[in-house]
């Protein structure tokens, strides 16, 4: 978990300029059912025109995620145990040439 975390602070550093971090963030909150929610800003960065949409996959009410750019933003959800599995398919996204 160290790693993807030391990656995302990276990209994040990559992207302040005194300015950017003023209107973006980074969230990731808990949901109730019970899961994650990730959201994360992309105005300004190489990746804000991209549209990308995995559709929700479902192999169980245990067992679930999606994560989609839309309208400038990397937004992700998934069940308890995908926090990780969800912030790496965002580095491959931003590491993914376009």
């Amino acid at each position: 978990m160290a790693d993807i975390l030391e990656w995302l602070i990276k990209w994040f550093d990559t992207n302040c300029d005194g300015e950017w971090e003023r209107e973006n963030q980074i969230q990731i909150h808990t949901v109730g059912n019970p899961g994650w929610y990730i959201k994360i800003d992309l105005r300004d960065t190489p990746l804000e025109d991209r549209i990308i949409d995995s559709g929700l996959i479902e192999q169980s009410d245990h067992d679930w995620y999606f994560y989609r750019i839309k309208d400038t933003e990397f937004q992700a959800s998934g069940d308890n145990s995908k926090l990780i599995f969800l912030l790496s398919k965002f580095r491959e996204i931003a590491e993914a040439k376009s």
